[in-house]
């Protein structure tokens, strides 16, 4: 049965306010569906246009399907799928909703994945996302800035395990991750039956972001193997040039054997001095350090030389600049392991308690 077929059963059940456009012609086989998640209702709304544009600059209209949700300020979302005509990308509206929604909200999330994946069946599929992204942190649980644990739709937001909760197990292929400290361990293992592979930063993503990597490198996710390797060299060479910048592939298979190998050779005594430990936030608190900077003082050093080859099991490739907005509160970057951790501080209760709850935590410390 033809997926627009099923396009008009989907917008029986949603609110619609516009008028579909006839469908470009496809290629018989598609490999993967790529959904662009921009969830703009917030102050990046600005330049989205640009953005967009380009997204589809770089994707060359073959390979696969290129589905954009726009949530932008002001405006009511979309949902669009590229297409090519005459060499040119452009997008053709499948809907748009009639009233505002929330695209910080799970359900609303969960309810456009579902749409990709019947509008658009394919044997892999992908995630780019981009918004504000805090990690792993409570909604509200810093206050100064404001976390945005990922997705913030004006006020609202969505925190990591309401995200994962939203994705089918073993969904994506891939998760790219165009927001701020998204390269934590407790973000990572969440993820860990969600997709198999995650590109996210240990530190913050500095506007413009991927925007210019998207014209060079937005085809190494449509390839039979998605060349994520490719993808990240592309933007380290933009950050570089820039402010600097992180960027890790992380395996999530890797990622359960690692929390065992943790769990199993913890000191009982495991206070340190978190000022000789790499950061990657440049404010007067540090709430993301490096993984493995942290974790080989915390195991007994009889099997702490074991501890880089689990991480490198998780760790698909990593990249650094050596400081990162240096004259802007920034940092030196003497280590790098690819993934990032909280660290329980006793000023931070709340966090503490929060921490507690998530996955990586009850996998390892309970």
């Amino acid at each position: 049965m033809d997926r627009y077929f099923y396009i008009g059963i989907l917008l029986s059940f949603f609110l619609i306010g516009c008028e579909k456009e006839n469908p470009a012609p496809q290629p018989e086989e598609i490999n993967r569906t790529v959904l662009v998640y921009l969830g703009r209702d917030n102050n990046l709304s600005s330049s989205v246009e640009e953005k967009t544009r380009y997204i589809l600059e770089g994707w060359n209209g073959k390979n696969g399907n290129l589905i954009i949700y726009e949530d932008l300020a002001g405006k009511c979302p979309t949902l669009s799928e590229a297409y090519q005509e005459n060499g040119v990308c452009k997008t053709r509206l499948i809907y748009e909703a009639e009233a505002d929604e929330n695209s910080a909200s799970p359900a609303v999330f969960k309810r456009v994945l579902t749409e990709v994946k019947e509008l658009f069946p394919t044997k892999s599929y992908g995630l780019v996302l981009f918004s504000h992204g805090w990690g792993w942190l409570p909604e509200g649980g810093y206050s100064s800035p404001r976390s945005r644990s990922i997705i913030l739709d004006q006020t609202d937001e969505m925190e990591i395990w309401e995200f994962a909760e939203a994705i089918p197990d073993k969904m994506f292929e891939f998760i790219v991750f165009e927001a701020c400290f998204m390269a934590g361990i407790e973000v990572a293992y969440e993820l860990r039956n969600k997709t198999d592979y995650i590109l996210a930063s240990s530190a913050e993503i500095v506007s413009p972001g991927f925007k210019e990597v998207y014209t060079q490198a937005m085809d190494y996710l449509f390839l039979s193997s998605a060349d994520l390797v490719s993808f990240a060299k592309s933007a380290m060479g933009v950050f570089i040039n820039a402010y600097g910048g992180t960027l890790s592939i992380i395996r999530t298979s890797g990622l359960e054997p690692l929390a065992g190998f943790i769990k199993n050779n913890l000191k009982t005594e495991r206070e340190v001095n978190l000022s000789g430990i790499q950061r990657f936030d440049r404010n007067s608190y540090s709430l993301f350090f490096d993984f493995e900077d942290y974790h080989s003082r915390i195991i007994h050093q009889k099997v702490a030389e074991e501890l880089p080859g689990y991480i490198d099991r998780c760790i698909l490739h990593k990249e650094a600049s050596s400081t990162f907005m240096w004259g802007y509160g920034g940092f030196i970057i003497n280590t790098h392991s690819g993934l990032t951790t909280y660290i329980e501080q006793e000023e931070y209760p709340y966090l503490n308690t929060q921490y507690k709850e998530t996955a990586w935590y009850k996998a390892v410390y309970e």
